[in-house]
């Protein structure tokens, strides 16, 4: 586990990505802690699906119902 400020995040960001492969890595700023997730997508249609559900998380036409049906339908399909 690594614990760094977000200036140091920012004047090393290809140091903490690369650890972040391999271990936790949290990020302080000020009195916020944020953690950094490493995500691998093996597949296209995966990172597709992340990227609709990102843009239909803040189209302000799409109700939190609706959004919450697309994600459990995504879901559904993903575990056939």
């Amino acid at each position: 586990m690594t614990v760094v400020n977000s200036k140091e995040f920012a004047t090393n960001q290809k140091k903490f990505y690369g650890m972040a492969l391999n271990e936790r890595v949290f990020i302080r700023h000020g009195k916020d802690t944020f953690y950094l997730v490493c995500a691998t997508f093996e597949d296209d249609d995966e990172a597709s699906d992340l990227a609709d559900a990102m843009a239909a998380e803040t189209d302000e036409n799409v109700s939190a119902d609706d959004y919450l049906k697309s994600i459990y339908e995504r879901a559904k399909c993903m575990s056939k």
